[in-house]
């Protein structure tokens, strides 16, 4: 058995495998909305429509390369290859994407932004994003191990999402665009999934197959149909991405109209991250306290809806810098980023029990398949929240060109930031209390050990005896 410990160093290093993500799509779930719709004129109702319509091509593709990522095998590894191969693309497609040429017509403005966000987020960051995502279980199976990277990668990520808060605003009025930020943040991106790539090794290698045992793609789907939590968490992904999605892209809008500052931005990030930063530190001991993941996530729920709900019922249009509503604002935001922070560690490191459970109930290990759920989910949930707020906006005939909007856009601004994702909280609160995954996974471990056992006992007298047959089989056709 491989060992089951892994470096601090290592540790750091697979964060910075996604904080080179999280740049890249932050930047995207934060400013592209409101670059779309102020700075490209963009029609809200157009951007939507672009958001809605590479979401159809999502799920598909995230299941298509959960498969290839199973059949992958290479002298670098199965998640390893894909992340070093995807990695530089992404960093230039996040420079097209805020690159949308003056020159266009609007028609082709719109051409060009559906292209460049297909390719960056049903594309390229499927490959990357699900392969780092499935490298979690190629790194290491013991579960505190997973629990600790996952603490400190979100760490990371969350320290990485304050300063793109408060430097992205700022940069992008200074020099005049998104460009030269995008850039540097492309780069920067680049560096730290290769960091990622040649410092995590995966030990973790997955049972030996016999070329009968190839699963194909509908095996694949059949399996995946067989476990109940799989459903369950693409449920958790989505509706917490969609939150996140939505708060995001809408930030910006509260910031600029609402709040009438765009750097504010920074700040309304921190009030949010920081305490997501203390709670994916804390979460080990957290989910000691709550005896496991699943618990946790019900915890969280309950956090996400006492802080949009204080939000909800105490900030209005007339929100100001020192008021009740203002400090509302920045306690609820803190709330709910507690909630954001164990539901971050806890998601990604459950996968690898979902697909545990998988195995135990179907007899087959689909890591590339049941890691899909992570991007899929987040693609999903964040690419609804951009459509969610282009819909809303245009449903109020919202104009960029307006630097003092009408009351019903105001109202909108404040529906989209609290109202929805409070009733999206209450929908994932009941969901999470209906099962519990914690209650059966010892069982399960327990009974996977021993299957494994005899499968690779079974295996190697094969692989002893195949040698011996092979040259009956010769002596008989001679």
């Amino acid at each position: 058995m491989a060992s089951n410990k892994v470096s601090m160093f290592e540790k750091i290093s697979f964060g910075s495998g996604d904080l080179g993500c999280t740049i890249i799509w932050n930047v995207v779930g934060m400013f592209l909305t409101i670059y779309y719709t102020d700075d490209v004129k963009i029609s809200a109702a157009a951007v939507a429509a672009i958001m809605l319509s590479v979401r159809i091509f999502d799920g598909f593709s995230d299941l298509i390369m959960g498969y290839i990522l199973d059949r992958t095998n290479s002298k670098l590894g199965k998640a390893r290859p894909w992340i070093l191969w995807s990695s530089p693309f992404m960093a230039i497609f996040l420079v097209l994407c805020f690159a949308v040429p003056d020159f266009l017509g609007e028609t082709m403005k719109v051409v060009y932004a559906f292209l460049t966000y297909f390719f960056l987020t049903v594309v390229i960051y499927t490959a990357c994003n699900l392969s780092y995502c499935a490298l979690t279980s190629f790194v290491t199976d013991d579960l505190q191990e997973r629990a600790g990277m996952n603490s400190i990668r979100f760490v990371m990520t969350g320290i990485g999402s304050i300063v793109l808060g408060y430097v992205t605003p700022v940069a992008a009025k200074a020099f005049g665009s998104y460009v030269i930020i995008c850039i540097v943040y492309g780069a920067v991106a680049f560096a730290l999934l290769l960091l990622c790539f040649f410092v995590c090794k995966e030990r973790v290698k997955p049972q030996p197959r016999r070329p009968e045992d190839k699963v194909s793609a509908k095996e694949s789907l059949r399996v995946l149909s067989k476990n109940t939590f799989f459903y369950y968490l693409v449920a958790f992904f989505v509706l917490d991405f969609a939150n996140a999605g939505i708060t995001g892209a809408s930030g910006m809008y509260l910031s600029r109209y609402i709040i009438q500052d765009d750097a504010f931005f920074g700040h309304l990030t921190f009030a949010s991250v920081l305490p997501q930063v203390i709670a994916c530190f804390m979460f080990p001991w957290i989910m000691q306290w709550f005896r496991g993941k699943w618990n946790t996530i019900i915890f969280g729920y309950v956090l996400y809806v006492l802080g949009y709900g204080m939000c909800y019922l105490f900030v209005g249009t007339d929100l100001v810098i020192g008021s009740f509503g203002f400090y509302a604002l920045l306690i609820g935001s803190g709330i709910k980023g507690i909630g954001w922070g164990i539901h971050l560690v806890a998601m990604f490191a459950m996968i690898a029990d979902v697909a545990e459970y998988g195995e135990w109930k179907a007899g087959r290990r689909l890591e590339g398949a049941t890691y899909s759920v992570s991007s899929f989910g987040f693609k999903i949930g964040l690419g609804m929240g951009g459509a969610v707020v282009g819909a809303v906006l245009s449903l109020v005939n919202y104009d960029a060109s307006l630097e003092v909007q009408p009351q019903e856009t105001l109202e909108a601004i404040l529906t989209i930031n609290f109202t929805i994702p409070l009733i999206l909280s209450v929908i994932g609160l009941v969901i999470s209390i209906t099962n519990n995954l914690d209650k059966v996974y010892p069982t399960i471990m327990k009974e996977l050990m021993v299957r494994r056992a005899e499968e690779a006992r079974k295996f190697s007298h094969e692989e002893m005896d195949r040698p011996h047959l092979d040259k009956l089989a010769d002596n008989e056709s001679k």
